[in-house]
């Protein structure tokens, strides 16, 4: 059975309502979920993970947020090896320049990306939630 954890760090709550769309989908797909904050990583599950839906909203100066965020994600790199993993963020004034960087750093540690990595502008439009869904979809048929 693919069991998929989506993981997020949402500062205004754009990227969770994002996060929330792809656990949604991602269990109408037959998947097994792990919903968490990059806060309350559940590090018992990784091991477990066979698909990856990861969520930062773009802090600063398009970065991922270092406090709660960074700090997961170095916790689960070891497990994204050979593992399909989707990307995803909101931004508030800039382009979401900051995916690039983070795409090539889970390619640099052998994560499969599922396209590149989908970023939105502010609270999610119904188009971008209806994009993250057609994501999932994407994600879980690998």
């Amino acid at each position: 059975m693919k069991k998929c954890m989506v993981m997020y760090a949402s500062s205004t709550g754009n990227t969770e309502q994002m996060a929330m769309a792809i656990a949604e989908q991602a269990r109408k797909e037959g998947a097994e979920v792990v919903l968490c904050t990059a806060s309350t990583l559940p590090a018992a599950e990784l091991p477990t993970i066979t698909h990856w839906a990861l969520g930062c909203s773009a802090h600063g100066v398009e970065e991922l947020d270092e406090a709660e965020f960074m700090p997961a994600l170095e916790q689960i790199e070891p497990y994204l090896r050979g593992k399909p993993v989707l990307l995803f963020g909101s931004y508030g004034w800039g382009a979401g320049a900051y995916m690039k960087p983070w795409e090539e750093r889970t390619r640099l540690i052998g994560g499969i990306l599922c396209g590149e990595g989908f970023v939105f502008e502010g609270a999610p439009a119904e188009t971008a939630v209806e994009e993250g869904r057609q994501r999932a979809k994407t994600l879980l048929a690998q």
